[in-house]
């Protein structure tokens, strides 16, 4: 991990607590998650990811773990659930946002990752310090280049 890498966090939370609209924070969050993950990817020598999917690029991340990390596997699955909660607001008309599902994402990755609390909680909060600290946890992931 870069020493610098908590000013990521940072602005991830900075930029998405200017919203007010959780389905933006919710497209906007991803977009972060897909740029972290890019970093997370490029820094640890995998380049080969420039036309891929998200989820394309989940699956990298996967694929650099080492069978027995299981936290860099629950990272994995906590952006295998936003993305499909992406794609569920992104392709199902009567998707609605927030609900249960996302709550419990939000609830998780909080509850089981390390990171900084910028503010008070509400929904709207703790939706965007899910992405602030499931970013900074990406970029903490040790893939097997590594070695």
């Amino acid at each position: 991990m870069e020493d610098s890498d908590f000013l990521i966090e940072w602005a991830v939370w900075v930029n998405l607590d200017s919203y007010k609209n959780t389905e933006l924070i919710l497209l906007k969050g991803h977009l972060f998650l897909e740029q972290v993950i890019e970093l997370t990817l490029s820094r640890h020598g995998i380049v080969d990811y420039e036309n891929d999917s998200f989820y394309k690029k989940i699956l990298s991340l996967e694929e650099g773990l080492k069978s027995n990390d299981s936290f860099g596997l629950q990272i994995v699955g906590f952006l295998k659930s936003v993305n499909k909660i992406r794609n569920k607001l992104a392709h199902e008309h009567t998707f609605q946002f927030p609900n249960k599902e996302t709550e419990l994402w939000v609830q998780k990755v909080l509850a089981s990752c390390k990171g900084e609390k910028f503010s008070r909680f509400t929904f709207k909060s703790e939706l965007v310090h899910a992405f602030s600290i499931l970013s900074v946890n990406v970029l903490k992931m040790k893939l097997l280049k590594d070695e």
